[in-house]
């Protein structure tokens, strides 16, 4: 007997598989052919996690809006036994919303084998059969084959020439550079280093930075700082990092160390 496609979207309150929560599961379960068989809905009490800001300005859902609505544990039968033996499917669905639901189920204590059943996945699909290398997005655009590809100048010759194509194509694509950068680079205004390592986001109401990464992701430097100065000292002189997060992170330090002088 063939298995159906289970079809999911999640909204949450973060990207951090560790330690974010799901907020809004939606599920449709169709056959093969698309026919719709059941559908599933519901918003989560994330159980204190609070949305990151980012977070928020995508789904729109408030905190305070979710207390009403049970938790994943108590959800977890019921949206496991909705899935039961089918295949998965959803947008870009492999490298986040499934190693997120597959940690809420481990939360509430049940085992769901992942690996057990296909993943449908469109956004790898038009990955495969649409690549987004130079070669094949020149070819697209332009109708054209690109010859000498992988030299620095016919390669920087074909971006301009790609450039101009997507300006031509896309109605929404604004013509100004810095309104071009606001509206594709998603995140650059809050970025601090290169590699990602710090970001800025909102503490108790004001901005600062925060890392971005290991142990103390989500915290502020401020933070940091006061529970493990070391740590950031190992980042500056020992850690495998980028010559410019090493230089921001020791900017940042002495400036800490000024302010508890004074």
């Amino acid at each position: 007997m063939e298995k159906n496609i289970v079809w999911f979207d999640l909204e949450t309150t973060g990207v951090n598989i560790a330690t974010d929560r799901i907020i809004e599961i939606c599920m449709i379960k169709t056959d093969l052919k698309g026919n719709v068989i059941q559908t599933y809905q519901s918003l989560i009490n994330p159980e204190g996690v609070k949305s990151r800001p980012e977070a928020l300005a995508k789904h729109g859902i408030p905190d305070e809006d979710l207390l009403e609505y049970d938790t994943f544990k108590y959800l977890a039968k019921e949206i496991y036994d909705f899935i039961g033996d089918s295949h998965l499917g959803g947008y870009n669905v492999l490298y986040y919303d499934i190693p997120l639901l597959v940690e809420e189920f481990i939360r509430a204590g049940i085992v769901f084998n992942h690996r057990g059943r296909a993943i449908i996945d469109p956004f790898l699909i038009q990955a495969k059969y649409e690549p987004r290398n130079l070669e094949a997005t020149y070819e697209r655009l332009t109708g054209k084959k690109l010859d000498g590809a992988h030299r620095a100048e016919t390669d920087i010759r074909a971006t301009i020439e790609i450039f101009e194509k997507q300006i031509e194509k896309y109605e929404g694509l604004p013509n100004d550079p810095n309104e071009i950068d606001r509206s594709v680079n998603d995140g650059r205004e809050t970025q601090v280093d290169l590699s990602g390592k710090f970001k800025i986001g909102e503490v108790n109401g004001k901005a600062e930075i925060i890392f971005d990464f290991g142990k103390w992701k989500g915290e502020s430097f401020r933070t940091v700082y006061e529970k493990d100065a070391g740590y950031i000292e190992w980042m500056i002189n020992k850690g495998e990092f980028t010559a410019e997060t090493k230089i921001i992170a020791k900017k940042l330090l002495n400036r800490m160390r000024q302010e508890t002088v004074i």
